[in-house]
């Protein structure tokens, strides 16, 4: 098993441990108060210019009426808490009798902190990343008007057109910048037959860092075996800088006076390098936060960086031990505290996980604000005003008792709702407004804004049950009534009151795909056949449905295409049993939304691609009638007509046996073009095609 699978095991293990406790009673709608805390208990905040974050302030949209029929959002209150005093009462009133050991923050050991003064602690040096450069040679310094190079190429496919997001590889026309193996970034200039690499170095440990013993210089701390690992995640390039984003993990365990301790630290990091001499890019500067690596978005040269970080409800924390319950943020100096005038959370949450947001400028490669929110989510969308979070929690709500015969009757509904918080996060993180709704959220594409409203849609489970309790002999009985499954668009205003919905649609199905385009909505649910839904969201109180266009299978992610087409990579179903049986390529007629149809599909003999699941991974490309993606058969490129349909390009081996005889499937592949060369990214090579025939023009080994 690989290094970073274990690691992850681990953590999923204590995140199940934590939800456990979680789930122990429903969450409760109760006023939490807000007491400045004595003035001898409060920690001082570090100093900043930032500005506070607000607690709900009012955007100034009126409050709408919903009609009676469609489902009420519940509005959120946030708090904003006075001191570290607060936060600490907030995590601790939930309570825990879990014992496992003593747990703490690694590195925000007892003696950095004064009791008396309850001062944040000093900043710790940070590791500096590796930068063993091995320069090839010189990279050219023409002009794209040089020969090599062009300003026509791809980019990320990602949600929102103007904001980009992070993947394993990049290219900004003239060279191509691949992250390898989670550790190692890869250079090479972008220039067809003549492509080559111009440099490589380290960035991280990556997959080949060491777990399960003493960090390799014998570390101990006290009498604490230490293990540290390094895995790069995404990059981004922009100019001459390059950020690679990098989760950190610091595990320490042993036996101290006779009780197990355990210690972790885990933390995520922008480490900025310069570029400008792509043969010799260096290190500057690294900073960070808390938290495993959540996602992260580029807009207008400012990196958005989120991460979560979950707060174990041990009974053996001490107050003055910050760093166990307040998120930290690094730089090279070091770590500090988050200033308590930048946590918050939503006043109903019993969470005890944050969700970090800063902001760095890629520019001068550093951070310039940063947030530290307490149950705020992991689904996260960004439009080019507002920044989303939504979590999904658990409910249940008793309405009016009743008497029935000699019972006292209590109905119950149960299930999930879904938190929405919307963040200005351009000039300072604020939070503007909140909503709830009704489900589950399928991803990132099931939240869109247009026009100042916010759509999302929700697959709901709704479950009740009953309870009759005879006072009188002490004698209780539970009915739990049949459950079912339903699908549902809802539109917010935006102050987030609801103002819009469609419930109740695609009975025991749940969503697959969702896309929008503008003031039109299509969402795909399925269970054994696939209805895909086409919406008029142009009235937003009023959203209709046009369409509903039922074929085997289903749609895992869809596309605009342009000129009344939607593309859907998916799967083929039985129509009876619903078993799916190899993946497909739709393309969906919709210039007439009351009659979309299938125009065109291929099936495919393989069963998985990482762009089932994986947007980033897929390359659409409707302006070069490109369409590409890794599978368990290899890279696969088709190109799509209206007069051909689909036709296979070319299909990239990229599962082979190695010098070594693995035998090796590389799941990180990618393509992309530049000028009129279409290249395909694996963790081994690259190779070069030309865009108009598919012919292979060179394979260049790294």
């Amino acid at each position: 098993m690989k290094t970073k699978n274990k690691i992850r095991i681990l953590a999923a293990l204590l995140a199940v441990l934590t939800l456990a406790s979680c789930m122990r009673a429903a969450p409760k709608n109760t006023e939490t108060e807000n007491p400045a805390a004595p003035a001898e208990t409060q920690a001082p905040a570090a100093e900043t210019e930032e500005p506070a974050l607000a607690a709900n302030p009012d955007p100034g949209a009126p409050e709408t009426e919903v009609p009676d029929d469609k489902p009420v959002s519940h509005k959120l209150s946030i708090v904003t808490p006075a001191s570290y005093h607060e936060v600490y009462e907030r995590l601790t009133s939930y309570g825990s009798n879990n014992r496992w050991g003593v747990r703490k923050s690694a590195g925000i050991a007892d003696e950095m902190v004064e009791e008396s003064a309850m001062e944040a602690p000093a900043a710790v040096p940070m590791p500096a990343a590796d930068m063993a450069v091995n320069s090839f040679a010189a990279a050219e310094k023409a002009d794209v008007a040089g020969g090599w190079g062009s300003d026509d190429y791809s980019e990320t496919n990602a949600q929102v057109q103007g904001i980009d997001e992070g993947d394993i590889v990049k290219t900004d026309g003239r060279y191509l910048y691949v992250l390898k193996n989670r550790s190692e970034i890869v250079i090479l200039k972008a220039a067809g037959e003549a492509t080559e690499v111009v440099s490589r170095f380290s960035v991280a440990d990556g997959d080949n860092g060491y777990f399960g013993g003493i960090w390799p210089d014998g570390v101990k701390n006290d009498q604490l075996e230490v293990y540290k690992n390094s895995w790069a995640e995404e990059i981004y390039v922009l100019g001459d800088t390059l950020a690679v984003i990098t989760d950190r993990s610091e595990y320490s365990s042993g036996e101290i006076d006779g009780i197990w301790r355990y210690e972790d630290r885990n933390y995520t990091n922008a480490d900025f390098y310069d570029i400008s001499d792509r043969a010799n890019p260096y290190y500057v500067t690294s900073e960070g936060q808390d938290g495993s690596y959540l996602t992260s978005r580029l807009k207008d040269g400012k990196l958005y960086l989120l991460t979560r970080r979950w707060v174990y409800r041990w009974s053996d924390y001490k107050e003055e031990d910050y760093g166990s319950y307040i998120p930290m943020l690094y730089n090279a100096e070091g770590m500090r505290v988050t200033p308590v005038d930048r946590i918050f959370w939503p006043e109903t949450s019993e969470e005890s996980d944050y969700t970090i947001i800063s902001r760095f400028s890629m520019d001068s490669r550093s951070m310039e604000d940063s947030a530290s929110i307490l149950g705020a989510g992991n689904t996260v969308y960004m439009s080019h005003d507002w920044l989303y979070l939504a979590d999904t929690r658990y409910y249940e709500e008793a309405q009016a008792e009743r008497t029935e015969s000699v019972y006292t009757v209590t109905d119950y509904i149960y299930g999930n709702r879904t938190e929405i918080l919307k963040i200005s996060y351009a000039d300072g993180f604020s939070v503007a407004a909140s909503g709830t709704v009704r489900g589950d959220l399928l991803n990132q594409f099931s939240m869109d804004e247009w026009d100042g409203c916010l759509r999302v849609v929700t697959t709901e489970w709704n479950n009740a049950y009953t309870i009759y309790e005879d006072k009188e002999y002490g004698f209780t009985n539970y009915q739990y009534k049949d459950s079912k499954q339903t699908n549902g668009l809802y539109v917010f205003d935006g102050s987030m009151n609801l103002i819009g919905a469609l419930g109740e649609l695609a009975e025991n199905e749940r969503v697959y795909s969702v896309r929008f385009d503008g003031g039109v909505g299509y969402f795909v649910t399925f269970r054994q056949v696939d209805p895909l839904f086409t919406v008029d969201l142009r009235d937003p109180a009023n959203p209709t449905i046009m369409s509903e266009l039922k074929i085997p299978g289903f749609s895992n992610y869809l596309h605009p295409w342009g000129d009344g087409l939607l593309f859907g990579l998916g799967q083929n179903a039985d129509e009876e049993t619903g078993r799916t049986d190899g993946m497909k390529l739709s393309m969906f007629d919709v210039s007439d939304p009351f009659g979309v149809f299938e125009r065109d599909k291929l099936s495919l003999d393989i069963s998985y691609s990482e762009g089932l699941y994986n947007h980033k991974a897929i390359l659409a490309a409707p302006q070069k009638n490109l369409i590409g993606f890794p599978s368990s058969n290899g890279y696969l490129l088709y190109t799509y007509t209206p007069e051909e349909g689909f036709r296979l390009m070319n299909e990239v081996t990229i599962n082979e046996y190695t010098k070594d005889g693995w035998y090796w499937w590389d799941t990180d592949s990618r393509g992309l073009y530049v000028g009129e060369d279409i290249y395909i990214l694996t963790s081994q090579f690259a190779v070069v095609l030309d865009m108009n025939t598919g012919d292979l023009l060179a394979r260049v080994a790294y």
